[in-house]
């Protein structure tokens, strides 16, 4: 709520010039930005979630990790968010459909936060290695094989999208139908304009029938898992489990692979080093992830008590968001040899703290797979358009290319 600058103590409110968050993350150069940022305000600085709402950016690596393992100062509670407390933003306000509490693993902490987070790791747990391996490259070689045969292709949309989006509604016993409407409202959710309220409202009915299906006919599935699940209470909460898990999967996945496809693609030496196996696949991944994450911000937590992060007072009820792109990037925790980056996996990229991602094997995974496929056959694949020239996605907390466009030789 306040923070200390130029030697006085001023409301966050009242601090002019608070960059938007979704500006930070779509900025060109988002690590000038972050810098910039260091120099004005240090390891914590004043944001807009939204324009008129405020909340802190955490910036640096021990910052960052303090706020996500630290439960006594910090919640992920929406209730103890200030703005929402004292009905101080707008019901059907975009930021308050990405930011609302429902009733999943994600927005619960303590004994609740476990509870529900017990059953996705449980079915997460029963994903064999070799049946996603196997589920995954059938949808990477139809993709790629259906591209070549019209010698071109958006490796976004036609793969980088499509394919994880097969693969989850396979996973979850989905119809590909409603796989493909998640992803398009996760995207306009994500996107938080005026429709996000809508969106958020059409994926908890879409939620709906689709656990009232699956509880109907039950199958071999990770949804049928979560629905047999005892400690699932109800429906909502099984509704809120296979949502997280589609959009922490969904996320993920997608971010970080159109991200890595866009680098190997357009940067001929990246790729080539990749393709001659100079760099292995899992290296050059973690160092796309370290500079470039999928989720550059992640979910705000709440202070729950007024406390100190970075030198600056945080008021009680604040919303803190921790910059993970900003952290892996902190000088404190870069090493002085570029080589010893290789194979370093301190970054920040899949969280930390009781709500470090789920997916966390999943995830990296089916990337290593989607990506993978791209690499055996990068030297048959050419850009049509300059790599500054391709748009992001609009987001606060995702961030990837929007498209890109390719011809096959």
């Amino acid at each position: 709520m306040s923070i200390t600058a130029a030697g006085r103590v001023v409301r966050l409110e009242d601090v002019a010039d608070r960059p938007l968050l979704a500006d930070l993350a779509q900025a060109a150069d988002p690590h000038a930005r972050y810098d910039a940022l260091r120099s004005r305000w240090g390891a914590v600085a004043p944001v807009d979630l939204e324009p008129g709402v405020p909340a802190w950016l955490a910036l640096g690596y021990d910052e960052v990790s303090a706020v996500l393992r630290d439960e006594v100062h910090f919640t992920r509670e929406f209730g103890r968010w200030r703005y929402e407390a004292e009905r101080l933003i707008a019901w059907r306000s975009p930021v308050r459909a990405v930011l609302a509490a429902r009733d999943a693993l994600l927005d619960r902490d303590g004994a609740e936060h476990r509870r529900l987070r017990g059953p996705v790791q449980d079915a997460l747990a029963t994903l064999e290695d070799k049946r996603l391996t196997r589920t995954v490259a059938v949808a990477c070689t139809s993709a790629l094989d259906r591209a070549a045969a019209r010698g071109s292709a958006d490796l976004i949309a036609d793969y980088a999208v499509d394919v994880p989006v097969r693969v989850l509604a396979d996973l979850l016993g989905m119809n590909l139908a409603d796989a493909r409407r998640m992803h398009e409202l996760s995207v306009v959710l994500g996107a938080g304009g005026d429709d996000a309220s809508d969106a958020a409202d059409e994926t908890e009915n879409l939620l709906a029938t689709f656990v009232a299906a699956r509880r109907a006919e039950p199958g071999d599935d990770l949804a049928s898992g979560l629905i047999a699940d005892p400690r699932h209470q109800h429906d909502l909460e099984v509704m809120g489990a296979v949502g997280a898990l589609f959009r922490t999967a969904h996320d993920a996945t997608i971010a970080a692979s159109a991200t890595a496809i866009h680098r190997i693609v357009t940067d001929p030496g990246f790729g080539s080093r990749l393709h001659g196996g100079r760099l292995s696949l899992e290296d050059g991944l973690d160092e796309i992830a370290r500079r470039e994450p999928p989720m550059p911000h992640l979910l705000p937590r709440y202070a729950v008590t007024d406390t100190v992060l970075g030198n600056q007072p945080i008021a009680a009820g604040d919303a803190v968001v921790p910059a993970v792109a900003a952290a892996n990037a902190d000088d404190a925790v870069q090493a002085a040899d570029p080589w010893e980056q290789v194979d370093s996996r301190f970054h920040l990229t899949w969280g930390l703290g009781a709500h470090a991602c789920p997916a966390h094997r999943a995830a990296p995974l089916m990337t290593r797979q989607i990506v993978g496929h791209v690499v055996a056959r990068v030297g048959g694949i050419e850009a049509v358009t300059e790599p500054d020239q391709v748009p992001l996605v609009r987001s606060a907390w995702f961030r990837y290319p929007r498209e890109l466009p390719v011809r096959f030789r």
